[in-house]
Formats: structure tokens, C-alpha cells, sequence
């Protein structure tokens, strides 16, 4: 099949390649995709919630390679749940992906790869890696509707050199399509959820048991400060959100503008107020040399959400974004990751919109 042929951009000499296999229909077509060029294929599942061991071992049996399962829930609890339950808890909207794919799973993945005397790591990531001199590039994906270069503004040079990602170029229909002609068990396993460790998605219910003061019922109020409601726990509500506030009146909708841990509190108000014209960012990543110290980019703040053209100035590992038309509802903890046309040139948590 022609699709087979696709170039994987491998590292110079690479003949050993590790696929991180979490038994989803992505990753098995990576591994097809690396074996069919001809590879040795060492194929390894990171045991954490999203991965189904026993779906991946039955992937890798059927293209009879190798595999590893290893343990890193330890590392999984303290680096991404711990973390994201403290800063839920504490108001803000973190995304446990930006922090788990490059920050565990890469670091994870390169000293397995290593050990097993493997030239390149392989995963099912839709994202593109593109080299320009000795620095390493993240690009979009072809198929801008499976985009996931957002969730890897994190990643490093280290581990930028030794990725590849071959579903970068194809659509998601080729992958299932490929899948099903090669008779892959995963061709029709659904798609996993962001938040994996919350059963079903439900996060006030992880909250409930990991830092029950964040679902204890209290004031919502108003921008003056009044109190008109009460809300039945902030681990249910984040910035933005309109349906679950149980509040009426002839002034109209009201979203959630702001969360207050420190009073137990919701803040809400007209839609109107959730757009922002700038915001300050922390822990600022950036993928390769940016253009400038302050340069025109296109900044999403959510995984998916709404692009809008902006300035981008940099401070160390802080940055302003002011956005050139209102952006709405930039949350404390989310992700503004910010592109110049298909490359992601870097992306930080937002403190504070303003």
C-alpha cells in the first residue's frame, strides 16, 4: 500500500526503534508503519491509565515484535496526578497532558530506548518534527483536525532529536484505514480521554477523594461581590463555564469569570467579561530559538480551541500575550502555546489574563 512508503524521517543510521505502544489504533499504525521500512521494532507500554497492555500485546503479536510493559505509575502519581489535583484544588485549569506527554512519557521512553540500544523513539503523536541545522523543530500535522503539537510544546531538544512521528502527515480516516487492512486488533478501539486518571472523566469525583475541600458547596457572587447563588463544589465549575450554575434573573446568563479557593467561592458575570486582551504567562517552554524577544504568533489557550493573532513578548521563562482582537476566557493553569504558520515555536501557563 503506497501509505506504507512514507518517508519517517529517522535519525541518521537508525535500524532499532522503540514504538510506544499504548494499544490504541495511533500507536499500532506507528508500529506498522516502522516495521514495514524495514526496522527492528521493539514495541513498549508505559503502564499508566490510558494504556491497555493486553491490547497492545495483541497488537504486537499480530506484527510479531516484541513487548515490554513497564511500570510507571509511581512516576505517573507524582509527576502529572499529584500536580494536576493540587492545582485543580487551588482554582486553576491545568492540562495534564502538556506535563505528561514530553515531561514523563518522552523522559520515560528515552531511557528505555537506551537501554534497549534503540536509535529513535516512535509514538502515535499527530504532530511533526523537522530539523533546521543542529536545532529540532515541532510542526502541526497535515490533518489540523487531529493536531496534537499543543500537548508537546514542553518537549525538549533531547528528546525532539530522537522522536519520530509518522502519523504527522496522514489523516485519521488513513490510519484506520490502514489499520484495518493490516488486520490490527486496535482498528476500531475508540479514543482515549484528556484526563485518564479520572474515571470517566469526571474530575469532581477524582477531587472528591484526593482533596475534598474542593468540592464543599459555597457563595457564588457577583462582580460587586454580592452573593446570588451557591455553587456545589469549584472542582465543578472552571472559567468560561455557563451550564451547571443554577442561577436565573432578567440581567441574563452568567459564566463563571473567576474561581477563589480561598473563600470557597465562584465569581460570575455577563459573557462579555471573559474576554481578555492580554495575558501573563510562567514556566514559558520554547521549541528551538523564537524569532525574537517579542514577535507577531498565532496563540491557542485551550487543547483544540480558538486561534487569535497576537504579540508575543518574552521574559526569561515569563511572557505577555496581548492578543490583537479579545480572547476569550484565557484561564488560570491552561496552556497558551503560541505558532509562527505550522511551526510551534513555544507556549507557557497562563498566570493571570488581563
Amino acid at each position: 500500500m503506497p501509505l506504507l512508503s512514507c518517508d519517517l524521517h529517522l535519525p541518521e543510521g537508525a535500524e532499532r526503534v522503540l514504538v510506544a505502544m499504548s494499544g490504541g489504533v495511533d500507536s499500532s499504525v506507528a508500529a506498522l508503519l516502522a516495521q514495514a521500512q524495514g526496522l527492528e521494532v521493539i514495541g513498549v507500554t508505559l503502564a499508566i491509565p490510558a494504556a491497555a497492555p493486553d491490547e497492545a500485546r495483541a497488537v504486537c503479536d499480530r506484527l510479531r515484535i516484541e513487548h515490554r510493559v513497564v511500570d510507571v505509575s509511581e512516576a505517573f502519581e507524582e509527576r502529572v496526578v499529584e500536580p494536576f489535583c493540587r492545582a485543580w484544588a487551588a482554582g486553576l485549569t491545568p492540562n495534564p497532558c502538556v506535563v505528561c506527554n514530553p515531561g514523563l512519557k518522552f523522559d520515560e521512553l528515552l531511557r528505555i530506548a537506551a537501554e534497549a540500544g534503540c536509535e529513535a523513539i516512535i509514538t502515535g503523536h499527530y504532530a511533526r518534527v523537522t530539523a533546521s541545522g543542529p536545532q529540532h523543530h515541532l510542526l502541526r500535522a497535515c490533518d489540523r483536525s487531529k493536531d496534537q503539537s499543543y500537548m508537546l510544546y514542553r518537549s525538549s531538544q533531547h528528546a525532539l532529536k530522537s522522536l519520530v512521528l509518522p502519523l504527522g502527515t496522514l489523516t485519521k480516516g488513513e490510519v484506520r484505514a490502514l489499520a484495518l487492512q493490516a488486520g490490527l486488533p486496535a482498528a476500531a478501539r475508540p479514543e482515549s480521554q484528556d484526563v485518564c486518571f479520572a474515571p470517566g472523566g469526571d474530575v469532581a469525583a477524582l477531587l472528591s477523594r484526593r482533596c475534598p475541600q474542593a468540592v464543599r458547596p459555597g457563595p457564588i457572587l457577583d462582580a460587586d461581590g454580592s452573593e446570588i447563588g451557591r455553587h456545589d463544589g469549584l472542582a465543578r465549575y472552571t472559567v468560561g463555564q455557563r451550564r451547571g450554575l443554577g442561577i436565573g434573573g432578567p440581567e441574563g446568563p452568567h459564566y463563571v469569570l473567576g474561581i477563589l479557593p480561598e473563600h470557597n467561592a465562584l465569581v460570575v458575570g455577563p459573557e462579555e467579561a471573559l474576554w481578555a486582551d492580554s495575558c501573563d504567562l510562567v514556566e514559558v517552554r520554547l521549541v528551538g530559538d523564537p524569532p525574537g524577544r517579542s514577535f507577531p504568533a498565532s496563540v491557542m489557550t485551550r487543547y483544540r480551541g480558538t486561534e487569535t493573532p497576537a504579540t508575543v513578548a518574552l521574559r526569561g521563562e515569563e511572557a505577555t500575550v496581548r492578543f490583537r482582537r479579545p480572547h476569550r476566557a484565557p484561564a488560570p493553569g491552561q496552556s497558551a502555546v503560541f505558532y509562527g504558520g505550522e511551526r510551534l515555536i513555544g507556549g507557557g501557563i497562563i498566570r493571570r489574563p488581563t
